[in-house]
């Protein structure tokens, strides 16, 4: 890993209250270098070409622990193993299509739009650090832009 990341990364830990360990860190950093979401398992098989030593219930920890800190957003898409992204506690959102799987970004502004109208209209404060949206894409639906949605 260079220096330069690993004292970024180092930082970012710091700043989640959390200790800079060597799992923390490879985790981190196979993350950081993965365009997209990974599952624990393509996680672990980046640690181990890493050559870190690091076994399998230590990775599903880290990756727990950089959820709970804000650092990794875990997705569930469908029925499918969790999946999980490097966010370092910035908003992340997605629309996910049931159809065929693909997973798009959600426009944070949309996001923030819909918590203030909940706030508004329920006086209930949301927690949309990391939103996903299930539902079918327009080319799925043949290429309609309306959703006649159940």
């Amino acid at each position: 890993m260079a220096e330069l990341h690993e004292h970024n990364t180092a930082t970012l830990l710091r700043s989640a209250g959390r200790r800079v360990t060597n799992a923390r860190l490879h985790v981190a950093h196979v993350l950081q270098h993965h365009n997209g979401h990974m599952t624990a398992s393509v996680v672990l098989a980046g640690v181990a070409e890493a050559d870190a030593h690091i076994d399998q219930s230590t990775v599903y920890r880290v990756l727990a622990d950089l959820r709970d800190s804000g650092l990794v957003a875990e997705s569930r898409f469908g029925a499918g193993e969790a999946s999980y992204e490097w966010v370092a506690g910035s908003n992340h959102h997605h629309l996910h299509c049931v159809e065929c799987g693909e997973t798009v970004p959600l426009d944070g502004e949309l996001v923030s739009d819909f918590s203030s109208k909940v706030l508004e209209s329920h006086g209930f404060e949301t927690d949309t650090t990391h939103m996903v949206l299930n539902g079918v894409c327009a080319k799925c639906r043949g290429g309609s832009t309306t959703f006649s949605g159940s």
